[in-house]
């Protein structure tokens, strides 16, 4: 009598797939994949969305030194007062500083936008922020040339 056992089922297919250092050695095509998760944030992103917060502060600050300033800036003839130069002349100079600051943010922002591998979500972040201050700043120097041209 011929007695042959019972063939052997397919194991390969039916066993759920194993990670096996070994495995993967022996295959040169393999790739590992980065998941984004697992990605830095970009420290220029980060630089750039803190210069917009702190310019941001300064921002407020300084207008609310205005405000409370404005009154005695003024006389009763809505005349600037001969002594107020002085205070007229640090806010332009701290507005000056401010854009220089904002345009450095931008810049670090473009930065961190380009680097690969990288998450960007503050560059992104403050690089939109830095460049909203730089328009607003250019539509207020805008609005007050045309209205000095008008005066």
């Amino acid at each position: 009598m011929d007695y042959h056992s019972p063939p052997k089922p397919d194991t390969t297919a039916a066993e759920p797939a194993r990670w096996d250092s070994s495995e993967h050695d022996t295959n040169p095509d393999y790739v590992y994949q980065e998941n984004k998760r697992d990605y830095k944030h970009s420290g220029p992103g980060i630089a750039s969305f803190v210069i917009a917060l702190l310019t941001l502060v300064c921002y407020a600050i300084i207008f609310v030194y205005v405000g409370a300033q404005a009154a005695s800036l003024m006389n009763e003839n809505k005349m600037l007062i001969a002594g107020s130069a002085e205070t007229i002349m640090y806010l332009g100079l701290s507005m000056l500083i401010l854009v220089a600051v904002n345009v450095i943010g931008a810049v670090t922002g473009i930065i961190g936008l380009t680097l690969r591998r990288r998450r960007k979500v503050f560059a992104v972040i403050g690089t939109i922020v830095n460049a909203a201050f730089l328009l607003l700043f250019m539509l207020l120097l805008s609005v007050v040339l045309v209205n000095a041209g008008a005066s």
